[in-house]
């Protein structure tokens, strides 16, 4: 959908739904991998603008993961590493609408309401990656 001067729409609800396209060495069973899951602005089309194919328009090979907007974790880390204080981390969906792509999405990472441009601590990665994979859900399998 192109955006045709549309400005940026963050009225996301728990249930709308995310989608990424993914390759067949992304997928486990009907599951996203943890070592594909990125924890720095992951590319996805929200739901409210998008149908789960229009992120395979030009991938034709490709399959198509989805993730709810309830899914992504707000409280990283669940448990603190030994000996070290990590502050909690939330992921949220952000609409960043590109000329040709209204609905394109990134996932951004907060600490204290602060945006982070990415994600220095290892136990919150892992837990990230985890999360996403258990969460999401391969609803059309790649052939690449």
């Amino acid at each position: 959908m192109i955006q045709a001067g549309r400005g940026v729409d963050d009225q996301f609800l728990p249930r709308h739904r995310l989608y990424r396209r993914c390759k067949r060495d992304e997928v486990i069973g009907d599951r996203l991998t943890g070592a594909s899951v990125r924890y720095d602005n992951m590319s996805t089309n929200w739901s409210k603008y998008s149908k789960p194919w229009d992120v395979i328009f030009d991938f034709p090979n490709y399959g198509i993961a989805q993730l709810r907007v309830a899914d992504l974790p707000d409280n990283l880390p669940i448990e603190q590493p030994p000996g070290t204080q990590v502050l909690r981390h939330a992921f949220r969906p952000q609409h960043v609408p590109c000329p040709d792509n209204y609905a394109h999405t990134e996932i951004w990472v907060y600490r204290s309401d602060q945006r982070l441009k990415t994600v220095s601590a290892r136990t919150v990665k892992k837990e990230f990656r985890q999360i996403v994979s258990d969460r999401s859900f391969i609803i059309l399998p790649p052939k690449l």
